[in-house]
């Protein structure tokens, strides 16, 4: 039986680092932060999403932040953990959190399957979420 070592430097495989996987922008609309999510909200990148919507909650002001996830590609059981925890600080905070997701997008199945729509403010548009 021949045994080899591998020696790997760098990131696994073809997983590239979190920081690619997803990306967050900031597109304020009248007096509400926009925060516009694309990429994968997983376990890598759940934590990162969550201190940055954090840190927007918490800064003074008491319009809703919006965050939009309509190009978010995939929704871990991790990722929803986070939004429901960022709705829970919002709510603590009295500065709601409006989250956009497109409708035939794949984020919103996991959403609806545990029953969060019933949970969290849930948007189609940045418009509607901006002007409800």
């Amino acid at each position: 039986m021949d045994v080899r070592s591998v020696s790997v430097t760098g990131h696994l495989g073809d997983v590239p680092p979190s920081d690619q996987l997803m990306t967050v922008t900031r597109d304020d609309r009248d007096d509400s932060p926009v925060l516009v999510v694309r990429g994968e909200v997983d376990l890598s990148t759940g934590g990162r999403l969550r201190d940055t919507v954090s840190s927007v909650l918490q800064q003074a002001g008491a319009g809703p932040v919006i965050l939009d996830l309509s190009a978010v590609e995939f929704l871990s059981s991790s990722g929803l953990g986070h939004l429901v925890a960022l709705d829970e600080e919002g709510r603590q905070l009295a500065r709601p959190l409006r989250i956009v997701v497109n409708e035939t997008r794949p984020v919103i199945r996991p959403i609806t399957t545990m029953g969060l729509d019933d949970v969290l403010s849930l948007f189609s548009t940045v418009d509607e979420a901006v002007t409800s």
